[in-house]
């Protein structure tokens, strides 16, 4: 059923120059996985399906899962306010756990291209980090609307951390990825020695050149973790399956819990989709990531029991689009 369209897909890949991981699973059985291109290009070390790549805002996905294990454990709730975990944070007290996870919180996002030296050699990161959005005029009152906010979920690692006494480095390893054998996963700290890492790379006109450092502690909870496609497909198996998570809580994370436009909703770290796709109603559930060094997706088609997972180690929005667009169309025509 899948062997043509898997050879046009790995051919696709290939002409179009796409250098990443792919992977493509079908009612829980692995079709394909593969490395494209290289992990290092400077000395040509070819990228796996093992090789560590960032992830980028997939990272919300897991940390909604992480606040939704503390929800499970009674330890928090999602109505509690913010300032109940970071005290005098401004208002604070009409901004929930809800809010934070649906973008709907209202706080304003700080510019990426912040001079971040007094923040990465403060004493305490976090705080100083928050200095840069903290007091800003929330975008709308909370609950009223949404705006995708990074800060929001930084915010949300916070809370992780205060809740379960953990870093949230630690709590993830512990709690996700040691039970589902996520051995390929972790947070991108820049000074460890992590074997497999790729390295990371922009386009500049047509060329491939090497990414700016990025210290990802930056990103935090909301894009800071590095993993492969095939630790992606074993998290979404063990959402499936109910390993990390119960039936009803997978169910609210994958929830219409606040409107986009008027096809896509988001849930709790997940992206909503009911798009027509080849002549028939599909409901996509999805993240995208991007950022400095990385391009990625992890799509699940609830009526396909299909599964979707790329990630470049190259900054290259068009080439990846194109590739993700040529690859629905392959697997959904006919």
């Amino acid at each position: 059923m899948f062997d043509n369209k898997i050879e046009k897909i790995d051919q696709m890949l290939k002409d179009t120059g796409f250098n990443g991981s792919v992977l493509i699973a079908y009612r829980s059985k692995i079709l394909w996985s593969k490395g494209y291109g290289f992990a290092d290009f400077e000395l040509e070390v070819p990228l796996l399906p093992q090789s560590r790549l960032r992830i980028a805002s997939i990272t919300k996905t897991i940390t909604a899962v992480a606040i939704m294990q503390l929800i499970e454990k009674k330890v928090l709730k999602l109505e509690d306010t913010l300032d109940m975990f970071i005290p005098n944070y401004p208002k604070g007290d009409q901004i929930t756990v809800f809010h934070l996870l649906t973008h709907s919180s209202g706080i304003s996002n700080f510019e990426l291209d912040s001079d971040f030296y007094e923040v990465l050699h403060a004493d305490v990161f976090s705080v100083k980090l928050m200095d840069l959005f903290k007091d800003k005029p929330l975008q709308f009152k909370p609950g009223t609307s949404y705006a995708y906010s990074v800060s929001g979920y930084f915010l949300l690692g916070c809370i992780i951390e205060k809740v379960s006494g953990m870093s949230y480095d630690k709590y993830l390893e512990e709690h996700i990825f040691k039970p589902l054998h996520m051995i390929n996963s972790g947070f991108d700290f820049y000074q460890p020695i992590i074997k497999g890492r790729a390295k990371n790379y922009e386009m500049h006109a047509s060329n491939i050149i090497n990414s700016d450092f990025f210290d990802m502690r930056i990103a935090g909870a909301g894009g800071g973790l590095y993993s492969t496609a095939e630790d992606l497909y074993l998290f979404q198996m063990g959402l499936l399956n109910h390993k990390i998570l119960s039936k009803e809580s997978y169910n609210t994370i994958n929830a219409n819990q606040i409107r986009i436009n008027d096809v896509t909703h988001y849930g709790f770290g997940m992206f909503l989709a009911e798009v027509e796709i080849y002549g028939k109603i599909r409901h996509k559930n999805y993240h995208t990531g991007g950022g400095p060094g990385v391009r990625s997706l992890l799509a699940y088609y609830l009526e396909d029991q299909l599964l979707c997972i790329m990630i470049s180690n190259v900054n290259d929005r068009n080439t990846f689009n194109h590739a993700h667009e040529t690859m629905e169309e392959i697997l959904f025509q006919d």
